[in-house]
């Protein structure tokens, strides 16, 4: 044995080395996969050659401990190392991770051997003219009508030509005569393969580089990638082979999905790729958690007060263990009165949750309800679990309640705009509710409509037709649809089941001054000479006046600014304080309106900020003359003086 610079597919093979498949087909494979650098063969029989370094480095290491051991040992001896290395090998195939296929092939294999065998006994063949004649009608189609289908299946060959060799039968036989157990057969006939293997980065020198242009968060497409990375591999490797674009290819076709996307997607759509941990919510009773958020709700509605059209948001709050919706909530945006209205919708009906899980949204995560002291859940005991932002995931059963609830409940309307909705339609129907409810604001009779305003007519929701569809909604979803995930019954009938079972004190309800006071924000506030104030409004009460310089907590009606209860620090009621005397308004202003009146600035803001921008445009974006540019300029025709300005004129009109 010689240790070569280049060794073919069929030499690799007859080395039966641990680290690489016995079979011809099974080495190419695994060059391909593995981008080994490879040459034409010179002489008889033609086809490539591999490099010895481009090889991975066990198989190297192999080849050379096979190169030393050969020398000073004989032929009998090498064919025995090889002999006991075959046995080893087959001894650690795990035939339980065979696919059906290998073993199919295995057992008829195992058929043609013992068919050999069988002519040996009832013939009286020897061994070696037996198998020359079973390989010769193999080929020839002469084998037995359920033999023959046997010899094709055993090759598994995709050419047209059919039957095996001698050689290849000869082993069959021997391993047909050596193994002693089922188990021993199967391994030692089954072919390699049977899984997707993927492709190992140390095994492809060049796939590190590569990777290190196509990891790009701007999505480049392999081609592109490639070409830098060619660039850069003519730059670097001067001496040595580029990859081909095709390697490239096949190369990343073997990579898993969520290995080949690192660098080019990250946050929630990199997680999305990957393995997720499913969170087990059988063993909660009712009320142990409850789970909430806020979604778009992909329509187009008549907003209430300036009527025009909008996109309302939907607040649900469910039982974790149940799927049971004990809380919702519709308003202007996810905000910190849409999810206490909900909750508020919830505990008053079914009690207090233990702990609540939601996201960081600006309307779940805020002072008003986590604040110590003030906020709703410190003053009820609730604990407030928020997820990971940008994970979703995590809250998997609130996000698919949007699919099976939401977009159901938004799809009644002709205003729907989500993404299975015909774009033509929704972008038709956008421009019409939107010309229509305009044209009614500058008062315009219908007779003066356009078509498209006409067309809008009748199409846009008003705010109380979505309420009646939520409710409708929420009614059939607790009470007629059957979860999947809870056994296929309805949440109603698991969260009335989970409350009968539960203990007498796991329930915790609502009395009557904590349902009167829980849900109204509460603010810290200094007593000044009897006076208190909160968004711009002015309180005052007697009691007050005893207690100028100290601190109070406030608490806020969110829908009526009239007055405010007033406690001290240890929670002791003192008094409501009266709105009187309000110095900024004429009349008191509740949050509501506040929270109104904030939204409608910001709006404006935005809408002066792209004025600005569009009239930054209207600038010229060149200080000079752009006809300046121009190396031949036209002629340009005398003007008359009393000419130049003629097209500032207003045009004569005909008035018949």
């Amino acid at each position: 044995m010689n240790l070569k610079t280049h060794y073919s597919a069929n030499e690799l093979a007859d080395f039966r080395l641990k680290s690489l498949p016995h079979t011809v087909q099974g080495v190419s494979y695994q060059a391909r996969n593995n981008g080994w650098i490879a040459q034409k063969r010179v002489g008889k029989g033609g086809g490539k050659e591999y490099a010895f370094d481009s090889l991975p480095m066990e198989v190297q290491a192999e080849i050379r401990q096979q190169f030393e051991r050969s020398l000073g040992k004989s032929a009998i001896e090498l064919r025995y190392e090889r002999a006991e290395s075959r046995r080893t090998a087959l001894a650690m195939r795990d035939v339980s991770k065979f696919s059906q296929k290998q073993r199919d092939q295995a057992d008829a294999r195992m058929v043609m051997a013992s068919y050999v065998l069988r002519l040996q006994d009832e013939k009286g063949l020897h061994r070696k003219p037996a198998i020359a004649l079973v390989a010769k009608q193999s080929q020839t189609g002469e084998l037995p009508e359920h033999l023959q289908k046997f010899a094709a299946l055993a090759v598994a060959r995709k050419s047209k030509k059919q039957g095996f060799g001698t050689r290849v039968l000869q082993q069959w036989v021997i391993d047909y005569d050596r193994c002693r157990t089922p188990t021993e057969r199967l391994a030692a006939f089954a072919p390699a393969g049977g899984s997707k293997h993927y492709a190992d980065p140390a095994h492809c020198p060049w796939l590190a580089d590569f990777m290190a242009v196509y990891r790009n968060t701007n999505g480049v497409c392999v081609t592109e990638a490639y070409h830098t990375f060619a660039r850069a591999w003519a730059i670097k490797k001067p001496d040595s082979r580029c990859p081909t674009l095709r390697q490239v290819q096949y190369m990343l076709n073997k990579l898993p999905k969520h290995i080949k996307e690192i660098g080019r997607k990250t946050g929630a759509q990199l997680r999305a790729l990957k393995t997720y941990v499913k969170r087990d919510w059988s063993t909660l009773q009712a009320n142990d958690v409850w789970v909430g958020d806020g979604h778009s709700m992909k329509l187009k509605v008549k907003h209430p007060i300036h009527g025009q059209p909008f996109t309302p948001e939907l607040t649900l709050v469910i039982d974790a263990a149940s799927r049971f919706i004990v809380g919702w909530s519709l308003a202007f945006s996810e905000n910190t009165i849409a999810v206490a209205d909900a909750l508020r919708c919830g505990m008053h009906n079914w009690g207090i949750p233990a702990i609540y899980y939601s996201d960081n949204g600006g309307g779940q995560a805020n002072k008003t309800i986590d604040a110590d002291i003030t906020g709703i859940f410190d003053r009820l005991g609730v604990h407030h679990e928020t997820g990971i932002p940008g994970n979703p995931q995590g809250r998997g059963i609130i996000e698919r309640l949007n699919h099976t609830l939401a977009l159901r409940i938004a799809r009644q309307f002709e205003t729907y705009y989500g993404g299975d909705a015909d774009e033509t339609t929704v972008h038709k129907t956008n421009r019409a509710v939107k010309s229509y409810a305009k044209a009614l604001n500058k008062g315009t009779a219908e007779e003066d409509m356009t078509d498209l305003a006409l067309f809008g007519k009748g199409k846009l929701p008003t705010w109380d037709e979505l309420l009646e569809q939520i409710r409708a909604g929420v009614k059939w979803y607790n009470e007629e649809h059957k979860h999947s995930a809870i056994g296929n019954v309805t949440p109603w009938s698991v969260y009335l089941h989970s409350r009968t079972v539960a203990d007498s004190g796991s329930i915790v309800s609502l009395t009557e001054a904590e349902a009167r006071d829980m849900f109204r924000p509460q603010e810290v506030r200094t007593v000044r000479r009897g006076w208190l104030s909160y968004n711009n409004n002015d309180y005052w009460h007697a009691d007050l006046e005893n207690r100028d310089g100290e601190k109070v907590v406030i608490a806020i009606d969110i829908h009526d600014a009239g007055s405010v209860i007033v406690r001290d620090m240890d929670g002791n009621y003192i008094c409501d304080a009266i709105c009187n005397g309000n110095k900024r308004q004429a009349f008191p202003q509740s949050l509501v309106e506040k929270k109104r009146e904030e939204r409608a600035t910001a709006a404006i803001a935005r809408a002066e900020e792209k004025i600005a921008l569009a009239k930054a445009e209207l600038k010229p974006a060149l200080e000079h003359d752009p006809l300046d540019m121009l190396t031949i300029k036209p002629k340009t025709p005398a003007v008359e003086a009393d000419k130049i300005y003629d097209f500032l004129e207003e045009p004569k009109r005909n008035h018949g």
